[in-house]
């Protein structure tokens, strides 16, 4: 029983590979905004429907072999079913509009995660959007408009993974047939060295910089006073509990918080290796980003000016993915 499971196994995933490269020579990358034609749509019944179908042929001959008009009306009734399942099938992907809206870069071994605005001009149920490995997104537009679809596929290494193509699908309403299609949206995602553990990143120079031009441990910074909200400023300083009470956005200040602004150099990094040295540079880059340190990087010929927040976090992460990858994985 193994073999040939194995084999048919093979021969369906190559049938779809084969597919999947006749769907992407015909509609080419598609970048932008996409809306799903009806001359894009495939369907195909599943399990459930060829044995539905199967069942509705016997019922239709026993009907006709025993001249019996009820079996027959039931068999006409369950076949228009059928049909009608079918067209719902098909129209449930027609006219959706998929936009690309974004990714979110991860740490090496943790999934990358892909976004995709889903709008539609009238009520669609239960739409599966995949990207083939990763977790796939299920959603609903009960009442029309548009709605955020997160796919996922799974990293290994620091660099760039690219998703070439994402599958919308679905067995709605009776799970009869599927229906899909695919949008070659050639998207890239940016993966960063995964960070050293505390124990072997050695010490952070942010801390030791700014307590030694401080004069001052980090036990003994006081409160000071509250200020807006500004771009760049740490999460961890805003007061939420007075934005809670319906106040605006502002931030705490310290007496002694102002450390002197500290650049962080690859090569003063210790390690055995290149790679040894960009995840501990990783996790000094988040430890300082979680104190609220200013921070700026050095690596090779890129300098990054000091800042902080989560877009300078990502700013300083970036170049640590493609730093010595060869030019087609950067």
């Amino acid at each position: 029983m193994g073999a040939p499971s194995g084999i048919w196994r093979a021969l369906r995933q190559r049938g779809r590979e084969r597919v999947a490269a006749w769907a992407r020579r015909r509609h080419g990358a598609e970048p932008g905004p996409v809306t799903i034609s009806r001359r894009r749509v495939y369907i195909l019944p599943t399990g459930l429907g060829l044995a539905f179908g199967a069942m509705v042929f016997a019922m239709l001959l026993a009907g006709l072999n025993y001249g019996n008009n009820l079996a027959l009306v039931l068999t006409f009734v369950l076949a228009a079913t059928g049909w009608v399942a079918m067209h719902r099938c098909h129209h449930n992907l027609a006219g959706l509009v998929v936009a690309p809206a974004g990714t979110h870069s991860p740490f090496a071994g943790n999934d990358a995660t892909f976004s995709f605005r889903v709008a539609s001009p009238g009520p669609r149920i239960d739409i599966v959007a995949s990207s083939g490995a990763g977790t796939p997104a299920t959603l609903s537009l009960v009442d029309g408009g548009s709605t955020i679809a997160t796919v996922t596929l799974p990293t290994r290494r620091r660099g760039r993974v690219h998703l070439a193509r994402l599958r919308i699908e679905t067995t709605f309403p009776l799970g009869l047939f599927t229906a899909w299609t695919w949008i070659h949206v050639e998207l890239d995602c940016l993966v960063y060295p995964r960070p050293a553990e505390r124990a072997d990143g050695g010490p952070p120079p942010a801390a030791d910089a700014g307590a030694a031009r401080d004069g001052r441990a980090r036990g003994e910074e006081d409160f000071a006073s509250l200020r807006a909200f500004r771009d760049g400023d740490a999460p961890r300083r805003i007061a939420w509990k007075a934005f809670a009470r319906g106040g605006e956005l502002v931030v705490k200040e310290y007496v002694g918080s102002a450390r002197a602004p500290v650049i962080l150099d690859l090569g003063a990094v210790p390690g055995r290796d290149i790679e040894e040295r960009l995840r501990r540079l990783a996790r000094w880059i988040v430890d300082a980003e979680e104190r609220g340190d200013r921070y700026g990087l050095r690596v090779g010929t890129v300098e990054i000016a000091p800042g902080s927040g989560p877009s300078h976090r990502h700013r300083c992460l970036a170049p640590l993915a493609t730093h010595g990858l060869p030019s087609e994985a950067r």
